[in-house]
């Protein structure tokens, strides 16, 4: 697996982009871990822990089909046989799968709906999306390469953006186009619709090194770049970037029916609270009215808790 020969190079031989190659495999797994203990922290005190979980079972899977790939590629002639290209090829399919789970997740993460989200969606998804795959193990096994039809491609794919396009229009939304790319080139890669697949995978997994470094880095960025919000519009903030726009979409429709059934003198935006018409006389800030904070709280402890909102609201510029 990514080898790059000379005509003179032996077979068995490993070459340079060998070595650098897998080194920068390892090192995006290295660095995967230490942003999911980053994002695992990011996450307390909310209804992501079933989210974290399953970024969990992704990392773990990608570092499987690492040491998989990397033990193919310079192990003896004995393991190889052991690891061929197909068991290789199903690493890397159930580590795309994976990397749907956690995006998934935040579409189910509504206390009270965790477990059956799990049990009753994420499961099945998994089993559906994995089936291709498993009628192939044994064919694998004897060192057939894993082929996939159109049909399972463009079931990935949909699962795909649905997840990830959970995120576009966020601070993560970078993030989320370059994973929306990445696992779909992988996938992709394992295409058989035309009976024998033509599309070089070792390029694929060369690939897959920068892109998953291009990924970590965006989402650091996006991590640590810093809001001026304060009170309500900081909470607003940092649920919408974490939850993505389906939760936030439903929680300002929320929001808003409130305010208008109460009159608020704000409507809910997707930058934060909002005077309803600029010509009235300034009503001070939303944090000082007891109508805004009894709604808030009580629609976001179904997804965060009470620790969680007063630590925003104690922000200062």
């Amino acid at each position: 697996m990514w080898r790059i020969c000379r005509p003179s190079t032996p077979a068995d031989e490993t070459t340079m982009p060998d070595i650098l190659l897998g080194t920068m495999l390892t090192l995006t797994v290295v660095i995967g871990w230490l942003g999911f203990l980053r994002l695992t922290r990011k996450v307390r005190c909310t209804s992501l822990t079933a989210a974290a979980c399953w970024s969990l079972w992704f990392q773990t899977s990608l570092t499987i089909a690492t040491v998989a790939s990397i033990a193919r590629t310079f192990a003896g002639p004995s393991l190889g046989k052991i690891v061929g290209p197909g068991i290789v090829d199903q690493l890397w399919y159930l580590t795309a799968i994976s990397a749907l789970c956690p995006l998934i997740a935040v579409l189910g993460a509504r206390r009270g709906r965790i477990m059956d989200w799990s049990l009753f969606v994420l499961l099945p998804l998994i089993a559906v999306l994995e089936w291709p795959a498993i009628v192939q193990c044994r064919r694998c096994w004897n060192g057939q390469r894993l082929e996939l039809e159109t049909p399972s491609l463009i079931t990935f794919a949909l699962v795909l953006i649905m997840g990830a396009g959970n995120f576009v229009g966020t601070r993560f939304t970078r993030p989320a186009i370059v994973w929306i790319v990445t696992w779909s080139v992988v996938v992709w890669a394992f295409n058989g619709t035309f009976g024998h697949n033509r599309l070089p995978r070792e390029p694929v997994y060369s690939y897959l090194t920068i892109s998953l470094l291009v990924f970590w880095m965006a989402t650091a960025k996006a991590v640590s770049r810093q809001s001026n919000a304060t009170g309500w519009d900081k909470v607003w903030q940092d649920y919408r970037n974490l939850f993505g726009t389906v939760w936030s979409f439903r929680l300002m429709t929320r929001v808003n029916e409130v305010a208008q059934r109460d009159q608020w003198p704000w409507s809910l935006t997707t930058d934060g609270f909002r005077l309803v018409s600029l010509g009235m006389e300034y009503p001070g800030e939303p944090t000082s009215d007891p109508r805004v904070d009894q709604t808030m709280r009580w629609l976001l402890k179904q997804f965060v808790d009470a620790e969680w909102i007063d630590e925003r609201l104690s922000t200062t510029r």
